[in-house]
């Protein structure tokens, strides 16, 4: 049987086929998953959702409970302007299901995180990438702009972003807002800055829509938790598409969310406590690759990735070649989009020990192969 034409040409994404390479004896910094355990409040949280809370579907869009703590103070309605899903990627694909048609093109962000053009193909439109430029990856706005046409049904923003760890300023961000097109804004690592809190895009225009969750900031990747605000009129086909692909987010997941949000005073110690760890692998991750891979970047304003220069070579086989002769994983930059070609993702998101063993064995490697 032949696969339906919609996913001729998908594959497994790099990041997936990469892992696939790992042995007991790899360090992974490939990963994109924070490296932090629950503490004592959070797993009697789950106990207590396990125990006390619904195991049966709740609405589509959520509990109205959750909704309420979701919006806080935003301004947006909670009963018809939230929406809770399987995970932040389920929320995009929802999202690009309502909106997105064939021969339509989505503007995603290059280097980039790599969902955003499978998912615009899946939907049979065109992915056209608009440059982020290195050292700093500042948004090319001018560029960005000039790529707006008929056809761009949405654009893709990421900050802070997967795979660079930069955040785009506000003033940037408003400018996308006020371009025309629905936006669609990534905001699910906004928890996980370092100098200062990024800039989001809620309530910056009407015609945004923001995603957010809680699996990169509370540890939670297998519980898949994500969030949807859209304006009532853009939020009507996004919960349609997500009831056909999901019902509703996990009622057990749900709960823990409710309770986590409840305890604000908690939250936000748990908040500053995942901060201050990321922060010390940062400044480990930036040390070992200075001395070991001799390559200066600024440091990451937000998430847990470094997006490291290595001398040229093809980053594909470059990244396989390390996983399987040096026992260590990263990701190509390729798999973020052409201007990645030539770089690296490292995740820092791995023990001080691991940071510093696997950027080693990098630069053991480079060192005998001449590179």
């Amino acid at each position: 049987m032949k696969p339906a034409n919609r996913l001729e040409n998908i594959e497994l994404s790099l990041i997936r086929q990469i892992n696939a390479l790992a042995t007991p004896l790899c360090v992974n910094l490939g990963i994109g998953e924070p490296n932090v355990e629950p503490d004592e409040t959070l797993r009697e949280f789950a106990v207590r959702a396990a125990a006390t809370g619904s195991w049966h579907y709740t609405a589509n869009a959520g509990t109205v409970a959750l909704r309420k703590l979701i919006a806080g103070e935003s301004g947006f309605d909670p009963k018809s302007e939230v929406c809770v899903t399987a995970g932040t990627e389920e929320a995009l694909f929802s999202i690009f299901q309502a909106y997105v048609d064939p021969g339509d093109e989505v503007l995603v962000p290059n280097p980039g995180f790599l969902a955003y053009a499978t998912l615009a193909r899946i939907a049979g439109a065109t992915p056209v990438s608009y440059d982020l430029d290195p050292p700093d990856w500042r948004v090319d706005l001018d560029s960005l702009l000039k790529k707006i046409t008929a056809k761009t049904k949405l654009i893709v923003v990421n900050s802070p972003s997967n795979p660079l760890g930069s955040v785009i300023d506000g003033e940037t961000l408003q400018r996308i807002a006020d371009a025309g097109p629905l936006v669609v804004s990534d905001e699910v690592y906004r928890e996980i800055w370092y100098d200062a809190p990024p800039p989001s895009m809620l309530g910056m225009s009407d015609n945004v829509i923001v995603v957010g969750g809680m699996s990169k900031s509370h540890a939670m990747t297998g519980l898949r938790l994500g969030w949807v605000f859209a304006r009532e009129a853009f939020m009507k086909p996004i919960i349609t598409a997500h009831q056909y692909i999901a019902t509703c987010a996990s009622a057990f997941s749900q709960s823990l969310a409710e309770s986590i949000l409840s305890d604000a005073e908690w939250n936000r110690s748990w908040l500053e406590r995942i901060r201050a760890q990321f922060r010390r692998q940062r400044e480990a991750a930036l040390f070992s690759i200075a001395r070991e891979l001799e390559a200066t970047i600024p440091s990451p304003a937000g998430a847990f990735y470094a997006f490291v220069p290595v001398p040229a070579c093809e980053t594909v086989s470059f990244a396989k070649t390390l996983a399987t002769d040096a026992a260590v994983l990263v990701i190509p930059g390729v798999a973020f989009g052409s201007l990645g070609e030539g770089f690296v993702r490292i995740s820092f998101a791995a023990s001080i020990e691991d940071i510093g063993t696997g950027i080693e064995r990098i630069g053991r490697w480079l060192r005998a192969s001449g590179r």
